[in-house]
Formats: structure tokens, sequence, C-alpha cells
């Protein structure tokens, strides 16, 4: 009885612990833009890129950006690789090259790439991807020579990469840079995410305090685009 009587004191403490937290958490307004649902949704159920002016935006951009900074996204081995939870066992440049190989010629298309093509087709995005891998393939080697075209770019999401991905020579001055671009932007959970929850931002030099006045607080938490990497 004791033992059951302690077990519920427990319980209902740490109950009260959550509650507490959750009651003094605080909220920011997270813009959300027509790319947002790239971070927080199933790529393969993402029907957005899937369009091919968004498909062609996204790569504008990531050669705007560079391709070559972009590399860590994707997890490769020999015979297989991980991209957004994405698992597909093959070899990745493998792929690619039969992918292109394989466009427009059924007469060599085995199953998968039959309906991998078809798929394309039938979403009216068969072109742009075939673009965008022939493009790609072209520069395996050196991705940074390829040349953006500026009209089909999308600046925010640029700087967004720039903010996630070009931390090479991170300091407190592009830190401070870069929490006035996410605040520009609208994106202030994110702002606040930069000066409280995530780890490279973590040992610099930063009036946060001061800073977190700067943004506007809502009652309601918003997924972030500069998500926490602290947890």
């Amino acid at each position: 009885m004791n033992k059951l009587l302690t077990l519920n004191i427990l319980i209902l403490l740490l109950v009260s612990c959550v509650n507490k937290e959750k009651s003094e958490s605080e909220f920011y307004a997270e813009n959300k833009t027509s790319f947002f649902d790239l971070r927080n949704s199933d790529w393969t159920k993402n029907t957005w890129i899937r369009k091919p002016e968004n498909l062609r935006t996204i790569h504008e951009s990531f050669k705007k950006f560079g391709y070559d900074k972009l590399e860590n996204l994707i997890f490769k081995s020999d015979n297989e690789f991980l991209i957004q939870d994405i698992y597909i066992k093959r070899n990745f440049e493998n792929l690619m090259d039969s992918l292109q190989l394989t466009y427009n010629k059924p007469e060599i298309q085995t199953k998968y790439y039959a309906e991998f093509w078809n798929r394309r087709k039938a979403e009216k995005n068969d072109s742009i991807v075939y673009e965008i891998l022939k493009e790609l393939n072209s520069v395996k080697l050196d991705k940074k020579r390829l040349n953006y075209e500026k009209q089909f770019v999308n600046d925010t999401l640029v700087d967004l990469l720039k903010i996630e991905f070009d931390n090479d020579n991170l300091n407190s001055e592009k830190a401070n840079s870069d929490f006035d671009i996410l605040k520009k932007y609208g994106f202030h959970q994110s702002a606040y995410n930069l000066l409280f929850e995530r780890a490279e931002y973590s040992e610099l030099n930063l009036d946060r305090e001061k800073l977190k006045k700067e943004l506007t607080k809502t009652k309601e938490f918003k997924q972030p685009w500069l998500i926490d990497n602290e947890n």
C-alpha cells in the first residue's frame, strides 16, 4: 500500500512538473512560406515539391547556395543511401546515371525505372526531373560549376540554407546577422531557437535576453524552420 501511495505521489509530481514546464514555455510567431513543408513533412506525400515550377525553384535555389554544401544531407554507402528519412537500397551515383539513361526509353527500363518514370509522367514533372538529373550528372565532380538562373531562385530559401548549412566560420557577428534575417522574414520561433536551442550558436557571445525582446510572442506553438537541435 505504501509503495502504491509513493508511486502515485511520484506520478503527480511528474505531471505537475510537465504542466509547469508547458505553461512556462514561450512561443513565437513563425511565418509559413510556400516551401515550408519541406522541413516539417513527409517528402513522399508532399504535393508542393512535385509541381514542375517548384522543382525548378528548389533546384535553382540549391545551385545558388551551392549543391556541394548540401552533400551531407545525403548519407551514402556503397549500395544504399538515406535522404530526409527516405531509404533507398541502391548506389546513389549509379541510380542517378540509370535514371537519366532510361528516360523515355521503355525498351531498356527495368520494373524499378519504368515505375519511377511512369510516376513522374503522371505527376507531369518528368521533363524537369530529367533536366535536373542531366545537369547534376554533368558536374558530378565539381558542383560549384553549376550556374543558376536568377529568375527562378527563391532568395528566402537561399538565406535559410546559408543560416543552417554555411557555418564553417560562424562567429557572433554572423550569428547576429542570422538572427536579424530570421526576424526580418517573420521566423521568430526560429530566431528564438537560434538564441537558445541551437548547439552551434550556444557558445557564442550574444545578448540573448535583449534580442529575445525583439521577437513577437504567440499563445500557440508553430513548427519552426530552424528546429531545436539540442534535445
